[in-house]
């Protein structure tokens, strides 16, 4: 650096001679008499060999002062030179001279990150005076040297910041050279010992990687070593294996944090952990999930049960986590492993399976696992794979069923239901196809093409004269979805159905905790658009007063469940929810009906739209074209 130094000196030197000769001439020689005493320095520190010396690090720390002195003489004379060079002239503009100083100063920055990384912030203060200084004089002249000037920061920022990481890396170098030489000093000395701690070091390591962190239990790596050991010694015993899933886990990190999750989970695995038996073993498999191995005995239905009905006994008394008070469940599958016969690894997976038929049938039960849970896997991961394909191919088609004015029988709009029939296949149960669709996230695409076919349609029979308007039902994971506003917009404009006739029905889940927000959002903007929204399956689960009110609907549809139950509770519901509506300015659609007697007591009661197979079933397109015609609204008359 000191070498480089003279030149970039010499090279100011001739470059400022002719119009700056007196201020090169004095600047010059200051600057070389600095770099020659420092190149001095140097030789003298390097030919006296003082890391022979036993004083070596008095030396050294004198040769240090030497330096960093060196340093600071040499950046306030370069800072000098910035200043002098850079502060703008009366003509204005950036002459060749300044441009080339500029350059030396960054040049010589450039390469003090390196050299100078020695001394973190006596490197960084270098790098400052040859960079802060003319950046400074840059920014009062005009709009090139303003803009020069800025680099000059930028420039500075990020030779700072490599100055600082080449000093880490310089630091960590010598230590790990430290540490290094340590080790090769001492190892003829201490073999015996060394070998002692990595042996000891290995142990450790071993047990971390076959442990779980949070929980202290064995991870899926150390309960699959335990069974291995176990094999060996135990053939001809078996042993259950129970795959538990903790419930509402999900919740407790959402709302209350990662933090409080991870102390449920270690009290959880504290607890579970103390009821297996000594031969057995609980391990974490991942998340909130755990696998416990039993001996099975010679009941292993009955010793599976015991030990789950214990475990679901733990899993749902309450926790206190800070001040809240939270209460879990666990979804158990169960199968049974024969030492030596199976992979242990497949058995896991099929009590896996029957824990995960558990939580989608409801949650909080004890599963054994069978074929018939395999094989309905099977279906719906070949379903998935079906669906994707289908959707907007001709295995996927729309009916309608017709929504009738409980008071004319003029038919009210009608509501858009797919169907698929498979080719190998056959008919595919709505039910069992949206919930896969609802699973695997296809929804959205299914939805969309469902409404923009829907509208083409609607559009078709309105221009037949059919003035019905048209329902359709919407996912809760399409209502989330920002897009989902400007995608009704698009169908609506290229098909040209007039928005006041299109209902969109939403299920219950829209009053969900997590949801509400971006639902809020949702149904405000698709209101604004002129579309109707209904709350669809109202009563069957997450209703919430407050929220119906806070939500942009225009009406609601009881379940059929509660049509069908008109003798019994049923009627009270609907009686209940008619007054709810009435409350809010809401229409009520009341579906599933079946019957005359049924009809007759919906009108009584106030019902404003009707929908059932008492009207009609689900119809084609071609069939509605065919058909125009109202119902009664007198049930004894069709």
């Amino acid at each position: 650096m000191l070498f480089v130094s003279v030149g970039a000196i010499l090279a100011i030197y001739l470059i400022l001679k002719n119009e700056h000769a007196e201020f090169a001439a004095i600047w010059t020689a200051a600057h070389s008499c600095v770099a020659v005493a420092r190149i001095i320095t140097w030789t003298l520190f390097l030919t006296t060999k003082p890391y022979e010396r036993e004083n070596f690090h008095e030396v050294q720390n004198g040769w240090k002062a030497v330096y960093v002195s060196g340093l600071w003489l040499s950046g306030m004379l370069w800072s000098a030179l910035a200043l002098s060079i850079c502060i703008p002239s009366d003509g204005g503009g950036i002459d060749t001279k300044k441009y080339v100083v500029i350059i030396i100063l960054s040049a010589m920055a450039g390469g003090a990150t390196g050299i100078a990384a020695t001394y973190k912030y006596v490197g960084i203060g270098y790098v400052s005076l040859l960079l802060l200084p003319g950046a400074a004089a840059l920014s009062f002249g005009g709009e090139q040297e303003r803009i020069l000037g800025a680099l000059g920061v930028v420039f500075w920022l990020v030779m700072a910041g490599n100055l600082r990481a080449n000093n880490a890396a310089l630091h960590r170098t010598l230590d790990l050279e430290a540490k290094n030489q340590e080790l090769i000093d001492n190892l003829s000395q201490a073999n015996f010992e060394l070998e002692a701690k990595v042996s000891h070091r290995t142990i450790e390591l071993r047990e971390l990687a076959h442990s779980d962190a949070l929980t202290g239990l064995p991870n899926r790596r150390g309960l699959s070593d335990w069974w291995q050991k176990l094999e060996r010694v135990s053939r001809a015993s078996s042993y259950a294996i129970l795959f538990l899933d903790l419930d509402r886990f999900k919740q407790i990190n959402d709302v209350l944090g990662h933090e409080a999750g991870d102390r449920v989970l270690a009290t959880m695995a504290h607890k579970i952990g103390a009821i297996i038996p000594v031969n057995g073993l609980l391990a974490r498999w991942g998340g909130d999930e755990f696998v416990a191995v039993v001996p099975a005995g010679i009941d292993a239905q009955r010793t599976v049960k015991d030990l789950a009905d214990m475990i679901c006994n733990v899993a749902t008394m309450p926790l206190t986590i800070g001040n809240t008070q939270v209460q879990l469940g666990v979804s158990t599958g169960w199968s049974l492993l024969s030492a030596g016969a199976e992979s242990f690894d497949d058995i896991v997976h099929e009590a896996d399976l029957a824990a995960t038929e558990v939580k989608r049938t409801g949650r909080g039960k004890v599963l054994a696992y069978s074929e018939t849970i395999a094989e309905g896997l099977r279906r719906k991961f070949d379903l998935s794979r079906a669906l994707i394909q289908a959707i907007g191919s001709d295995q996927i088609y729309l009916v309608y069923q017709p929504i009738v004015d409980a008071h004319t029988g003029v038919v009210h709009s009608y509501e858009a239901l797919c169907r698929w029939k498979h080719p190998v296949l056959g008919i595919i149960s709505p039910d069992e196809f949206i919930r896969i669709a609802e699973d695997t996230d296809c929804i959205a695409t299914l939805g969309t093409w469902i409404l923009e076919q829907a509208c083409k349609d609607a559009v078709i029979w309105r221009k037949d004269g059919n003035a019905a308007g048209l329902a359709v039902n919407v996912s809760i994971k399409q209502l989330v979805q920002p897009s989902l506003p400007l995608v009704v917009a698009r169908i609506l404009g290229d098909t040209g159905l007039p928005p006041e006739v299109l209902d969109l029905e939403v299920t219950e889940s829209v009053f969900d905790d997590g949801y509400i927000d971006r639902v809020t959002f949702a149904l405000d903007s698709l209101r604004k658009l002129g579309v109707n929204l209904h709350i669809d399956d109202f009563g069957t689960g997450y209703s919430s007063l407050s929220r119906l009110g806070r939500l942009s609907v225009h009406g609601i549809k009881v379940d059929k469940a509660f049509v069908a139950d008109l003798e019994g509770q049923g009627q009270v519901i609907i009686e209940s929810t008619l007054t709810i509506a009435r409350a809010f300015g809401l229409k009520v659609v009341a579906e599933g009906v079946e019957t005359g007697q049924q009809l007759c007591k919906l009108q009584s009661m106030g019902v404003d739209l009707l929908q059932g197979y008492y009207f009609s079933p689900p119809t084609s397109l071609e069939q509605i074209l065919q058909t125009k015609r109202a119902f009664s609204p007198n049930a004894a008359i069709r």
